[in-house]
């Protein structure tokens, strides 16, 4: 976890032409955030002389005010083996300039120029010890750059920070409010951050300083490829009070993974990190996959997305039939719910949707009606085929035991069900529809040459939770209707609820099971998919940050250890984390030859985005965890 760099921005309270104010309550705000250990502090733009001092900005007593100030802070942190960076206005023979002085350990490293402020009227030579626009620094190998403009305009210097090629971006400033400018001021840093790989860390000041003709207020966030980790802005009601320290820990292993490559400029100071870190200042969710901010749009356009790439396949094939295996499971009834979306907005009849359930060995009562209660409400063409016959003349025919309840008697059953799917596409000129998920494919949760087989794959981006997700938000908007109130159209067709959403929400309440074993007494499954590998939440977990960014073995410990913490014993998630690496690269050579699929999500597995041997060993791996106690 030393990857991990400790930002805390702070905007202290400002009163122009009042150094001496300033200073205290910089320092009141910097002692409140001594005890986190931060690596950077960021104080905004004017933090030491506010930026509304108008004409008396040149006043040599001002000026020489604020140089004491600034001494004065230098002094007060000489115990912090931390960066601090503060803006004040600096006399430059005779005259004002706006700077951001960069501290270390109770050093003064030098002056940054800073952008004019609202009220300045000047540009100067500037005093001792300027660094040139663009200097880096480097905290414990994160490699830092201060730009000091107003948040809204960090699109503007996209090019010159990529030149720097550097982690962070600091971004102090002294803005005044209008209507949305926050807002606008959170959009940029995203777009930024996201663009160029990197963190940013603002800190806008000027809360209570004059107030005419601006209004400043204080807000400060920290950034990272895309994501806001922290945010706090001051209150309407308490325009006098500081903002509350924002701290952060960014990671530099995301960074890395998501910086594009090739820039390099050499640090003008470094310095190591702070020691005696507790916890971590960052949010790490259980589930990566589903923390955008407004979750039902995001959902709602992973369905369309679904519908959208079905769609395309069958205009560009020429295909007007679709042939489904449905389970009365999460994946089958996702994959059927797209389906029939896709034949509304083609033209076609629901009829072209040719749905196939395949009772088995440990196919229980539940699943077996919810599979022919969606078939029959979403006016598919249904058959139902059972495979127990079928599979007992191959056992038959093998010398396979039905007795053994082994992977031959499991995948028997899916090599069945795939065979009966495909040649029905045969007979009617249809394309099989998968209805594998991301969760299964990276544990190799599917059967080679069984249900691992499709014409098209529509579910294969998705995670399980994501699926859930998606059943759930179809449901409750009622996207996809029953064939009856399709007929009628207007209002009806419209309308959530009905049989359809009572059928997906007694799916989305039965446990998640391939049902290849024989049913317990009494009929409940006896096969529980969760219980047997672990939490999917777990396994999804893994393999967002595995894959999108890279992490050691020991690192996704950390990470989930952080995430589930409250749930799970540190142990149980490190057996898991063994589990997830073994069936992640043994399932390689599956996901190799996967079906055709469209790449709708930022993490996935299919051939373009992701590739490793398929005789990968992943015994490098585990000894790094075999060493680890936890």
């Amino acid at each position: 976890m030393n990857s991990l760099i400790r930002v805390c921005c702070i905007s202290n309270r400002v009163r122009s032409l009042r150094p001496d104010i300033c200073l205290q309550s910089a320092l009141e705000a910097i002692e409140s955030v001594r005890s986190d250990c931060p690596d950077l502090i960021v104080l905004p733009a004017f933090a030491l002389t506010g930026a509304g001092c108008g004409s008396l900005s040149g006043n040599s007593a001002l000026l020489d005010a604020a140089r004491d100030a600034l001494d004065e802070l230098r002094l007060a942190t000489a115990d912090l083996p931390c960066y601090v960076i503060a803006g004040l206005l600096l006399d430059d023979w005779g005259k004002p300039a706006p700077v951001c002085a960069v501290l270390h350990s109770g050093q003064l490293v030098g002056f940054v120029p800073a952008e004019p402020g609202p009220s300045s009227r000047f540009d100067g030579r500037y005093s001792d010890r300027v660094l040139p626009a663009g200097a880096v620094f480097s905290a414990g190998g994160c490699r830092f750059t201060i730009c000091s403009c107003p948040p809204d305009r960090l699109l503007l210097h996209t090019a010159e920070l990529a030149a720097t090629g550097c982690d962070l971006v600091v971004c102090p400033s002294c803005a005044p409010l209008y209507a949305g400018y926050i807002s606008e001021a959170r959009r940029t840093a995203r777009l930024v951050t996201k663009a160029l790989g990197c963190a940013a860390a603002l800190c806008n000041g000027g809360g209570g300083d004059t107030t005419s003709p601006w209004l400043f207020g204080g807000f400060a966030g920290v950034y990272e490829c895309g994501e806001e980790l922290r945010f706090a802005a001051q209150k309407n009601a308490d325009c006098l009070s500081p903002v509350e320290a924002v701290g952060a820990d960014i990671d530099l292993d995301i960074i890395a993974a998501q910086k594009p490559g090739g820039v390099y400029v050499k640090p003008f100071f470094s310095a190591g990190l702070s020691d005696g870190k507790k916890g971590i200042l960052r949010r790490i969710p259980q589930n990566p996959f589903l923390t955008c901010p407004n979750r039902d749009a995001y959902v709602g356009e992973l369905f369309a997305l679904q519908v959208s790439a079905l769609i395309g396949r069958l205009q560009n094939s020429g295909i007007q039939k679709m042939v489904l295996g449905v389970s009365g499971g999460l994946d089958s009834a996702l994959a059927l719910l797209v389906a029939a979306r896709a034949a509304d907005c083609l033209g076609l009849p629901r009829e072209a949707l040719c749905a196939v359930t395949m009772p088995g060995f440990g196919t229980t009562d539940r699943t077996l009606r919810n599979a022919k209660a969606l078939m029959k409400e979403l006016g598919c063409s249904c058959a139902e085929v059972s495979i127990r016959e079928a599979c007992t003349q191959h056992f038959r025919d093998i010398g396979q035991d039905p007795n053994s309840r082994d992977v031959t008697y499991e995948n028997a059953q899916a090599r069945e069900r795939t065979q009966i799917l495909f040649d029905i596409a045969n007979q009617v000129g249809g394309l099989v529809i998968g209805t594998g998920d991301l969760s299964e494919a990276a544990l190799g949760w599917c059967t080679f040459g069984g249900d691992q087989m499709a014409g098209y794959n529509v579910n294969i981006c998705l995670t399980k939770s994501m699926i859930r997700a998606v059943v759930k938000y179809v449901a409750d908007a009622g996207l996809v209707v029953q064939a009856a109130a399709l007929a009628y159209g207007g209002a009806a067709a419209k309308a959530p609820g009905g049989p359809v959403a009572h059928i997906l929400r007694d799916i989305l309440a039965t446990p998640v099971s391939p049902e290849l074993l024989p049913a317990q007494p009494g009929g409940q499954i006896a096969q529980k998919t969760e219980e047997i590998l672990g939490s999917y939440d777990l396994h999804d977990f893994f393999t967002y940050y595995f894959v999108k960014y890279g992490f050691r073995p020991a690192k996704l410990l950390r990470y989930a250890c952080v995430a589930f913490g409250p749930q799970l014993e540190p142990a149980f998630i490190k057996e898991k984390l063994e589990l997830f690496l073994r069936r992640f690269f043994a399932a390689q050579f599956k996901r190799s030859c996967s079906p055709d699929a469209a790449s709708i999500t930022e993490v996935n597995l299919l051939g373009q985005n992701f590739t490793i041997p398929s005789d990968g060993d992943c015994r490098a791996l585990l000894a790094e965890l075999e060493e680890m106690t936890v």
